[in-house]
């Protein structure tokens, strides 16, 4: 982040050749030093510090900045997670920022080329006033959670009622999971965060139970050394899926794992059950996190619940509900630019959309009269 225009960048370079007050600035016969004095009516500090810090500007063409404008964008992972808290913005502010910008795109709001306004120079007429739809606000329909019928007051947050949940198995009878533990070298008591989401798990006295011990822990770096260990552990022939589960604690250096998608493919093709817990995203070996932590470890649990095929909640479809229905739900994932050292640029990978449409022919009171259809689709475009 340039502390002077409050833009990102991308790095791309460290030039420990030269500093501010030695490296020329191309075609204008001045260092970068007396640049950034005459043009921008910066005085440096440091001018004569090294390196400079090389980065992709306007139309990939290389710049160089003084490392005292310079910053970096990673942010510490607890107030990373606050993000949406900060960022949001309640209805009143919200609607005070579209007259805002509203203001600037009414005829005369703008002078563009003589043209009137922004938009009418572009051939676009604003209309006053704004549409308005009608929409019929459904009764929240009653909420299972393997036998614990959840509130309507609780409606719009009810994922904690969960914890209440029993399925009331006989342990004995239970499956007992054998679990593999993937932990990162920097994880300092993988053991304690086991011990938690077993005890979670357990709790629930479903179908399945994790091992009180791990059958095995397998130490990881980052990277190649992470899928490289994975590879190594499962190369032994006697592992098999049928009663195996997957822990991976993972510590990515940045904000996304690039060894997560290569783990998942290669655990998946091979019938292997998986669940990944990131401590970047929560520090659950940190003692100030544990509030936290724990109900992160609760979804976890659930998720590793679900992936045994245990149904832990539904819902009861109210036989008010106009039939056929359909349900459908959206989901995109834009892979972040990364730069290429190749083409020298930022580049992207294809961004992914799943869509899943669920129909509901008939609300029947009768289980065999009820007919359901599910349609998925995915789609990549780069």
């Amino acid at each position: 982040i340039n502390m002077h225009d409050k833009k990102c960048y991308s790095v791309t370079d460290l030039i420990f050749d030269h500093s501010a007050a030695s490296m020329p600035v191309s075609g204008l016969g001045m260092s970068h030093a007396e640049y950034f004095e005459k043009r921008k009516n910066i005085k440096l500090k440091y001018p004569n510090f090294k390196p400079l810090i090389a980065v992709l500007g306007r139309a990939n063409q290389v710049v160089y900045f003084p490392a005292e404008l310079v910053a970096g964008n990673e942010l510490e992972p607890r107030l990373r997670q606050r993000l949406p808290m900060i960022a949001s913005y309640k209805p009143e502010t919200r609607n005070a920022a579209i007259e805002k910008i509203r203001s600037y795109l009414i005829p005369g709001g703008q002078k563009t080329k003589g043209a009137g306004g922004l938009l009418p120079a572009l051939g676009i007429q604003l209309a006053d006033g704004r549409l308005s739809a009608k929409a019929q606000v459904m009764p929240i329909p009653m909420i299972m959670a393997a036998g614990v019928q959840v509130p309507s007051s609780r409606g719009e947050n009810w994922s904690s009622m969960l914890s209440a949940a029993r399925f009331n198995i006989n342990p004995k009878e239970s499956n007992t999971l054998q679990v593999i533990v993937v932990c990162n070298e920097r994880i300092r008591d993988a053991m304690n965060v086991y011990s938690k989401i077993r005890d979670i798990v357990n709790g629930y006295n479903a179908t399945y139970r994790f091992s009180q011990q791990p059958v095995q822990f397998v130490k990881a770096g980052d990277r190649e050394k992470h899928w490289g260990a994975v590879e190594k552990c499962f190369a032994d022939k006697s592992l098999v899926p049928e009663n195996l589960f997957v822990l991976d604690f993972n510590k990515p250096k940045g904000s996304t794992d690039p060894a997560y998608p290569v783990i998942k493919q290669l655990l998946t093709k091979n019938g292997f059950l998986s669940q990944f817990v990131n401590f970047n995203t929560c520090d659950h070996d940190n003692p100030r996190d544990q509030r936290r932590s724990n109900l992160v470890l609760q979804g976890v649990a659930r998720q590793i619940l679900h992936k045994t095929g245990i149904r832990l909640w539904w819902v009861h479809i109210p036989q008010s509900l106009p039939t056929p229905t359909v349900f459908i739900g959206v989901d995109v994932f834009h892979a972040p630019r990364v730069y290429d050292p190749v083409q020298k640029k930022r580049v992207g990978k294809a961004s992914c959309a799943a869509i899943i449409v669920q129909v509901y022919r008939n609300s029947g009171q009768q289980k065999s009269s009820q007919r359901i259809e599910l349609f998925s689709k995915t789609f990549k475009r780069d």
